[in-house]
């Protein structure tokens, strides 16, 4: 079990302005004990994995470790196959500025990452997996699109093939392809393929999703891997503990930023309900005598947020759903 806290670490922790090791995803963590009472297993659940940050991160702030740690643990011969170099190289990892961490060590880390992998039974062929995964994502960073023409309509090209190449060969695709999903919205109607042009603008968004997609998949086959190791028999007795990333609030607050300070929010409400207003009603029903205690209610602000019809979120919903809706 504790073996799984350097895998977990290196996939869901990243530096912030506030944390140079802050946890990017909810974690809910169960123990699981024998009838002796001693521990005979766990079982971690993954929530709101932050995936913004694999395309996007502030000044002062990194990627998700192990990507940092993977360019300084590698052998020459293995960054080479993967075409990868340092940091600084690459769009998706150089957006902070200087990567290096006082006091953390990315090369030694990197050590401690495939000790953990071996201890819970990850093969060598999943590793290469999942290093060739994880290059590609870097180098979908470097991917470049420029203005084009298509059939009379604005549309885009790529302005370099080199990075393409490379994420094809380390996901074994085709190159073709790859562009064309890229390049081209690709819908089906009556059993007919249609290719919409995209702009640029689309393109990136397009490039960013497909990095989103491939780590957080990645994420949820390795919490997947690490509970088929720890957690193998039927379960009965346990203590759970959940653990998710605390409220902040940056300069510039991403969606996923509101839903994690609302989820913080939510989770405070109940807490508030149960240890002050249902508990201090239990003692007026039993005419125990006690100092009442005041607290701060939250609900007007999870009203503003998610009250039906005219929360935050409502009003996103029904934007959503308008043709050409914007923001």
């Amino acid at each position: 079990i504790l073996e799984a806290n350097p895998l977990l670490e290196s996939f869901g922790n990243a530096k912030t302005v506030k944390n140079n090791n802050s946890s990017r995803f909810g974690k809910y963590l169960e123990i699981f004990f024998d009838e002796s009472g001693s521990i005979s297993g766990a079982k971690v659940s993954e929530y709101l994995l932050e995936k913004s940050r694999i395309v996007n991160h502030g000044t002062d702030e990194r990627n998700y470790h192990v990507f940092y740690e993977m360019l300084a643990g590698l052998a020459k011969e293995d960054l080479g196959k993967y075409g990868l170099t340092k940091s600084e190289d690459f769009f998706y990892l150089n957006q902070g500025g200087p990567s290096n961490i006082p006091g953390k060590n990315d090369q030694q880390d990197y050590q401690r990452l495939t000790a953990s992998m071996d201890v819970l039974g990850i093969t060598n062929d999943e590793k290469i997996s999942i290093f060739r995964i994880l290059s590609a994502v870097i180098h979908l960073g470097n991917i470049v699109f420029q203005k084009a023409m298509e059939g009379g309509y604005e549309a885009c090209s790529l302005a370099s093939t080199d990075h393409l190449s490379s994420v094809a060969n380390l996901l074994g695709g085709e190159r073709d392809k790859l562009t064309t999903s890229l390049t081209h919205k690709i819908t089906l109607t009556r059993g007919e393929y249609f290719h919409t042009p995209l702009t640029v603008e689309q393109a990136l968004d397009t490039r960013d999703a497909l990095s989103k997609a491939l780590y957080s998949r990645l994420f949820t086959w390795l919490v997947e891997k690490v509970n088929s190791i720890i957690c193998k028999d039927k379960q009965q007795s346990s203590i759970a503990i959940l653990d998710i990333f605390g409220f902040e609030n940056f300069e510039l607050n991403s969606f996923e930023q509101l839903c994690i300070n609302f989820a913080n929010e939510t989770l405070q409400y109940y807490f508030n309900q149960h240890i002050f207003a249902l508990e201090q009603k239990e003692y007026l029903n039993e005419g125990i005598e006690w100092s009442s205690i005041d607290f701060n209610d939250n609900q007007p602000c999870l009203d503003l947020i998610s009250k039906k019809p005219d929360g935050l979120l409502c009003l996103l919903d029904d934007e959503s759903n308008f043709p050409k809706a914007t923001d």
